[in-house]
């Protein structure tokens, strides 16, 4: 009963359209076109959004969704009033990030500069044509030290050391290159994703996030592509407890397919999430990195 309700609300919130219809920078050939397509989307329906306002995604259009997103923030900074979930949370990925593995290395001998900008570097196509995500590379660094690799979905520990490994990168502004075929052929795939319809609902990230971005889907703003891998992983409150939870963006890719009904949602750490995220922060080029922000 439940997943026939959340259908109808997905349908009556979410119209559907025409399969001729095209969704900004769908039909477009190259990386460089899609982007300026879905900008100039934007750009044309909401002039009200300046350039970097972009990674405050929803915000942008509901004054009351920024004032209680300015409410966490400011608790976040409070010495007295600081959530319990995000203080373990920072303190969690701080010793982790820190603290010295068996052989007395620790995460920031696994970068250069000790870390400093490293998130800029990811995610990249190696040579054998995969994506390779931050997240790939803080694990690829426990395995080279001798120890075990977190879980990809594992929020209590990958979650809070990927905040803390990317706060290094903060302000930091995403350039993100497609040159190379292989490339453009990661490019294409994650594309492919980001524009196929799937499940009951028949819903598609672009038509959430550039078709219908802005719009109120049940009771929230849709917030538009661009912006969106610049400052995740996330805190995010449960809607049933109100308990702040760290949520990274392929645990969001996971979570979004299962409110719309997809019977066999994207795996986090999958190639498919991956590929995903390669094509989402391409479309975020130009967006300041900011990890670790309060998002509803």
């Amino acid at each position: 009963m439940k997943n026939f309700i959340l259908v109808l609300l997905l349908a009556f919130s979410l119209p559907a359209f025409a399969d001729t219809i095209k969704t900004a920078g769908e039909a477009e050939a190259t990386a460089e076109a899609t982007l300026k397509a879905i900008q100039a989307k934007f750009n044309k329906e909401f002039p009200q959004v300046q350039a970097d306002d972009f990674v405050d995604g929803a915000m942008n259009f509901s004054g009351s969704s920024k004032k209680y997103n300015n409410y966490w923030m400011a608790r976040f900074v409070d010495d007295i009033d600081q959530p319990a979930e995000y203080t373990t949370a920072m303190e969690t990925g701080k010793k982790l990030w820190e603290t010295p593995f068996a052989n007395g290395k620790t995460f920031a001998s696994c970068f250069p500069r000790g870390g400093k900008g490293a998130a800029l570097d990811y995610p990249y196509v190696d040579d054998a044509g995969k994506v390779v995500t931050f997240e790939n590379a803080l694990n690829k660094c426990l395995e080279t030290n001798g120890e075990k690799p977190l879980a990809y979905n594992d929020m209590k520990k990958m979650g809070p050391l990927s905040i803390v490994a990317r706060k290094l990168s903060d302000g930091s502004r995403i350039r993100m290159v497609v040159k190379t075929d292989a490339e453009k052929a990661a490019f294409n795939r994650g594309k492919k994703i980001f524009y196929t319809r799937y499940g009951k609902s028949e819903q598609a990230c672009a038509n959430c996030h550039i078709q219908h971005a802005g719009r109120v889907a049940r009771t929230e703003e849709l917030s538009p592509v661009i912006g969106h891998a610049a400052h995740f992983p996330v805190f995010r409150p449960n809607k049933v407890t109100g308990d702040l939870a760290v949520v990274s963006l392929q645990v969001r890719y996971e979570g979004c397919q299962k409110n719309t009904l997809v019977a066999d949602p994207i795996k986090p750490g999958s190639a498919e999430s991956n590929d995903l995220e390669y094509f989402h922060t391409y479309i975020s080029n130009g967006m300041p990195l900011s990890s670790g922000v309060f998002r509803k």
